[in-house]
Parts: structure tokens; C-alpha cells; sequence
């Protein structure tokens, strides 16, 4: 995947819905847990969800890293 480049306005932007949604997913997975723990969800279920949540918040993380240009 290509470099992306983002002025601080719009990395600013982006920081702050990654926020948001890593609060979403958070939320989400305590739900799940919530559930699990009433055994009214699977947890298998609860452990694939859980681990999609965590691979969706490290590629976003990822993302905003800043890029080393190639010399």
C-alpha cells in the first residue's frame, strides 16, 4: 500500500475519529463480554470478534504512523 500523506488538519481529523472509534470497538467488546459471560453468546464468537477488534485498531494505528522516506 501506497504512502498516505495527510496535512495536521487532516491527521488532527483522523486522530480524532480513530479515537471515537476505538471507543466504539471498545464498547463493543465489553457488550460481547457482557453477553458471553451470561452465556448468551458463544465465546468462541466472543474471542473471534474480540480479535478482529484488536487486528481493525493495530491497522489503523498503523495507518498514522509517519513513513520514512526512501533515500
Amino acid at each position: 500500500m501506497a504512502a498516505l500523506k495527510f496535512t495536521s488538519e487532516e491527521r488532527k481529523e483522523i486522530y480524532r475519529l480513530i479515537i471515537l472509534l476505538n471507543g466504539s470497538l471498545q464498547f463493543i467488546v465489553l457488550r460481547l463480554e457482557e453477553l458471553s459471560k451470561a452465556k448468551i453468546l458463544d465465546s468462541k464468537y466472543h474471542k473471534e470478534i474480540k480479535e478482529l477488534t484488536q487486528k481493525v485498531q493495530t491497522q489503523m494505528d498503523a495507518l498514522m504512523e509517519p513513513k520514512d522516506p526512501k533515500p
